[in-house]
């Protein structure tokens, strides 16, 4: 999965909080199809430019279309960030693992990130 992050401005300073809604998109290429949306909220919680982010992926389309994913935890911006898998609806309850992001496209005006998100979960009949 891939994050398009088109404004570049990452950097936050201590204490600010900002909402995202970004495009989640099945390759690398500018014309992968759009699966969905990485939302949520990301917040500077260290001196250290450490930031904790709370997002959701919700798939729009495709196999997993109608579920999403939560992906919760605390990075400091590097080369490659890693971050828990919490939880899950649909196709994904009772999720847990684990999703490690790297940036493939930095420049000045979008940062790209490819995500392996690495899953556990239990497909359950509604009743």
């Amino acid at each position: 999965m891939i994050v398009v992050n088109p404004s570049n401005n990452n950097s936050l300073t201590f204490g600010a909080i900002a909402a995202v809604d970004e495009m989640l998109l099945e390759g690398l290429d500018d014309n992968s199809t759009l699966i969905g949306h990485a939302q949520g909220l990301v917040g500077a919680v260290g001196r250290d430019g450490s930031v904790a982010s709370m997002l959701d992926f919700v798939f729009t389309e495709g196999e997993y279309n109608g579920s999403t994913l939560a992906i919760y935890g605390r990075f400091v911006e590097g080369d490659t960030i890693e971050r828990p898998v919490i939880g899950g609806t649909g196709k994904f309850r009772m999720a847990k693992g684990y999703s490690i992001a790297k940036p493939v496209v930095v420049s000045a005006t979008k940062v790209v990130y490819e995500f392996d998100v690495y899953v556990w979960h239990k497909e359950m009949k509604d009743n």
